[in-house]
């Protein structure tokens, strides 16, 4: 029930934003265009939110935040391999501090080095 409530609140909170900025909404769409918005809501949104709480119920707050620190590197890593995009320093960089961020919050890492023989 925390998904829908938040994509509602959300569409409430947005719904007067996006009609003062862009006006009405021109529904005259393609069917191609309806089947792809269809395709993103169903796929990438819903089923976004069913692997979130469902992470999120089996490793707890803390690893599931692990998870979320993956979504950068995959749009650049999907982007480089299928759209020809180039990775940058700026790229590999921010990968750095994204890992050392798994290894900060997960903290195995330092567990291991501290354990006394």
């Amino acid at each position: 029930m925390n998904a829908l409530g938040m994509l509602v609140g959300s569409t409430v909170l947005l719904i007067p934003i996006v009609l003062v900025f862009d006006g009405p909404p021109n529904l005259e769409l393609s069917t191609d265009v309806w089947g792809a918005l269809l395709g993103m809501a169903a796929l990438s949104t819903a089923m976004a939110y069913v692997l979130y709480f469902a992470i999120l119920v089996r490793v707890g707050t803390a690893n599931l935040l692990l998870v979320t620190l993956l979504i950068p590197p995959f749009a650049i890593g999907l982007g480089s391999v299928f759209l020809g995009e180039k990775m940058g320093t700026d790229a590999w960089i921010g990968f750095a501090i994204i890992v050392l961020g798994f290894v900060v919050t997960d903290g195995r890492l330092f567990s291991a080095f501290s354990k006394k023989p």
